[in-house]
C-alpha cells in the first residue's frame, strides 16, 4: 500500500493519507466513499481507532444507527487503551449523535459532554469543533437554546483559530436554528416584537452560513442553509424574499441527496401556503411526499398535505393524506422501538463486556497483590522485597528486624499469641516508616524495611526508633507478662540485604536489643 514511510507518530504516510481523504470525503457528503477509504486505512493498528470514528459517522448519515454505535464504541475503547483523547472524543461524539438520533437525549447528553472534556483535554482544537457541535445539537433538541448559543459562539471562534471556514459554517446554521426556536416561542408568547427581532438574528446566521458554503463549494451545506433562510423569511412574513431565494437555487436531482431535495420542496410548499397559494403546495408536498427518503420524511409531507387539502376546501383528500399520515406514524413508531431495542442491546452488550473485564482486572489485581502480600502480617512478602530491592537504587538503605527469643513466645504463651505478636508488630513496622518505604516480613519471625531516599545515618534513627516502639508497646494486652523486642541491622550498598543480616547477627550475639550499623571503622559499602 505504501512505500513504507511513516509519519512522526509511526503512521504509515499512505493511510494517513486516506484518513484525510475519508474525511474529505464527508465533507462533501459521500459517506459510502468516505467508509471505503477508512476501512482501507483501518487495517493499521495505529489509524484503526480513529478509522473506526469515520466509519461509525459514514453508517450514521445512512441511518445505520446499530452498526453505527458498535463501531462508534469500539473505536472509543481503542483510543480509551491508547490514551488519545482526542480520537476517543470524536468516537464518543458520534456515540452521542445515534444516542440523540435514537431518542435516548440524556444518555446523549453525558456522552456529548464526555467527548467535549475529552477533546479539550487533548488540545486538538480540531477535535474539539465537532464535540461542541454535537453537545450544540444535543441542547438544541432539549430546548436549551441559550447553551446552543454559547456552544456556536466557542465552536465559531475555535474553527477561525484552525482556519475551518466551513466547520464556522456549520456553527453559525446551527446557531440560527436555536435563533428560529426562540423566534417561535417568543411569537407562542405573544410577543410578537421580539419574535421579528429574534428571527431577523436567525436569519443573519443563516444567510451567513449560506454565502460561506457557496464560497467553499459546499452544495450541501449551502442548501441546507437557504432552506432554513427561506423557511425563516417565511416566519417573518417576508414571503416573497422567501420564494425568490429558493427560485435562486434551483435543486439538481442528479447532484442532491434526496434528504436535501425534499427539504427544500417542504419548506417551498410552506411558503406557498402562506402565501394561499394552495393547489401549488398540494402540488410540492405531494412530490415531496413521493420523494421522501425516509418513512419520517414521508410522515413530515403527508402532515403538510393534509393541511394544505383542508385549506384548500377538501375535506376528503385531507382526510385520506391524514391517514396515510397515520400509517406511516404507526409504522415509524413500530421500527423505531425496534431499532432502539437494538441500540440498547448494543449498549448492554458493551457495558457488560466494561464490567466483565473491570471484574477481570480487579481479580488479576487482588491475585497479584495475594502473590506479593504476606497473608498473616498484610505486610509485603519476601518475593515483593526482592522485586523491590532490585529496582531501588544500592544507596537506600534496609533493616533486618528479628523477634528477640519469639521461639519462647509460643512455647510459653501459644502459637496463636506469637501470631499475634507478629500482626501487631507488622502493625508498629507499618506506622514507624514513611509510606513510601517498604515494610516486609522476611520469614518466620524477621521482618525488613527498604528505606527509600534516605542515608544510612538516618536510617538507623529510624530503627533506634522502631526498637523503642516494640520494647514500649503495651504486650500484656495480648497476654499477661508478655514482654517483646527486637534486634535490628542496617545497611547500604550493593551487598546491603547480606551486609544488614550479618549486623543483625552482630545484634543478637552482643546481647540483642539493639541496632547495629555501620561502624566508625567501615568502609563504606563493605561488611563488617
Amino acid at each position: 500500500m505504501s512505500n513504507g514511510a511513516v509519519t512522526p507518530d509511526g503512521r504509515s504516510v499512505a493511510s494517513s493519507r486516506l484518513i484525510r481523504l475519508s474525511r474529505a470525503r464527508l465533507a462533501v457528503f459521500d459517506p459510502e466513499g468516505a467508509r471505503e477509504m477508512a476501512m482501507a486505512a483501518a487495517v493499521e493498528p495505529a489509524l484503526r481507532a480513529e478509522a473506526l470514528s469515520i466509519t461509525a459517522m459514514c453508517r450514521r448519515l445512512r441511518d445505520d444507527y446499530v452498526a453505527a454505535l458498535a463501531e462508534a464504541q469500539d473505536a472509543a475503547a481503542l483510543a480509551r487503551a491508547d490514551g488519545n483523547s482526542a480520537i476517543e472524543g470524536r468516537a464518543r461524539s458520534e456515540i452521542a449523535r445515534v444516542l440523540l438520533a435514537t431518542g435516548d437525549t440524556s444518555a446523549a447528553l453525558d456522552e456529548s459532554l464526555a467527548a467535549l472534556t475529552l477533546a479539550e483535554t487533548s488540545g486538538d482544537l480540531e477535535a474539539v469543533i465537532p464535540a461542541l457541535a454535537t453537545a450544540a445539537n444535543v441542547f438544541l433538541v432539549m430546548q436549551q437554546l441559550d447553551l446552543v448559543l454559547e456552544l456556536c459562539e466557542r465552536g465559531a471562534e475555535t474553527a477561525r483559530l484552525v482556519g475551518d471556514d466551513l466547520a464556522e459554517g456549520v456553527m453559525l446554521d446551527i446557531g440560527g436554528c436555536a435563533l428560529s426556536a426562540l423566534a417561535f416561542a417568543a411569537r407562542a408568547a405573544g410577543d410578537e416584537k421580539a419574535a421579528l427581532s429574534t428571527a431577523a438574528d436567525a436569519a443573519e446566521r443563516f444567510r451567513a452560513a449560506m454565502l460561506n458554503a457557496g464560497r467553499l463549494g459546499h452544495r450541501r451545506y449551502e442548501a441546507a442553509a437557504v432552506a432554513n433562510l427561506a423557511e425563516v423569511l417565511g416566519f417573518a412574513g417576508r414571503t416573497d424574499e422567501a420564494m425568490e431565494l429558493l427560485n435562486s437555487w434551483a435543486i439538481d436531482l442528479r447532484r442532491d441527496s434526496t434528504f436535501t431535495i425534499t427539504h427544500h420542496l417542504d419548506t417551498r410548499g410552506q411558503i406557498l401556503q402562506s402565501l394561499e397559494q394552495y393547489d401549488r403546495a398540494i402540488e410540492v408536498f405531494t412530490e415531496a411526499l413521493e420523494r421522501a427518503e425516509s418513512k419520517s420524511a414521508m410522515m413530515t409531507a403527508a402532515s403538510h398535505l393534509a393541511e394544505a387539502y383542508e385549506k384548500n376546501g377538501n375535506p376528503t383528500a385531507a382526510l385520506a393524506a391524514f391517514k396515510r399520515y397515520h400509517e406511516l406514524y404507526c409504522q415509524v413508531a413500530s421500527e423505531t422501538a425496534q431499532r432502539n431495542a437494538r441500540v440498547a442491546a448494543v449498549r448492554m452488550e458493551t457495558a457488560q463486556a466494561k464490567a466483565t473485564a473491570e471484574q477481570e482486572r480487579l481479580r488479576a489485581d487482588g491475585l497479584l497483590r495475594a502473590s506479593e502480600e504476606d497473608p498473616l502480617t498484610g505486610l509485603a512478602n519476601r518475593r515483593r522485597l526482592d522485586g523491590e530491592l532490585a529496582a531501588a537504587a544500592s544507596g537506600h538503605p534496609v533493616a533486618l528486624i528479628d523477634v528477640d527469643h519469639f521461639k519462647l513466645v509460643n512455647d510459653q504463651f501459644s502459637h496463636l499469641v506469637g501470631d499475634e505478636v507478629l500482626r501487631r508488630l507488622a502493625v508498629l513496622l507499618r506506622e514507624g516508616c514513611r509510606s513510601d518505604d517498604v515494610a516486609a516480613r522476611y520469614g518466620g519471625e524477621e521482618f525488613a524495611i527498604l528505606f527509600r531516599d534516605l542515608r544510612e545515618p538516618e536510617a538507623l534513627m529510624v530503627a533506634e526508633r522502631i526498637r523503642r516502639t516494640v520494647e514500649q508497646y503495651p504486650w500484656d494486652t495480648v497476654a499477661a507478662d508478655l514482654k517483646v523486642t527486637v534486634s535490628i541491622g542496617v545497611a547500604s550498598g550493593p551487598d546491603r540485604l547480606a551486609v544488614a543480616d550479618r549486623r543483625l547477627y552482630a545484634a543478637k550475639n552482643s546481647g540483642r536489643y539493639r541496632v547495629i550499623g555501620r561502624r566508625p571503622e567501615e568502609a563504606p559499602g563493605r561488611a563488617a
